[in-house]
């Protein structure tokens, strides 16, 4: 909890159509570089409010298999935390 009382990670998902400028390979390449430098949930929550869900499927099948699988991990816990 911050020190307003809200949840740290009460981000909000980026509800845009992933267009075919998101969808080209300097898009996607650069989201990679953004996904492969998350260290953390908070991390992810900022991306997941900044670019298409699409994009970042896209962009997550070039991840390195670690990074998959931290990517992963974060976003159950941002997901158990959205259901709560």
């Amino acid at each position: 909890m911050s020190a307003h009382g809200t949840k740290l990670m009460d981000y909000g998902i980026c509800q845009l159509n992933a267009t075919p400028e998101w969808l080209n390979s300097e898009s996607i390449d650069y989201i990679v570089e953004c996904l492969e430098y998350c260290h953390n949930p908070e991390m992810l929550a900022d991306l997941r409010g900044i670019f298409p869900r699409q994009a970042l499927r896209s962009a997550s099948i070039k991840l390195s298999p670690a990074q998959r699988e931290y990517i992963k991990l974060w976003l159950q816990q941002l997901n158990g935390e959205m259901a709560a």
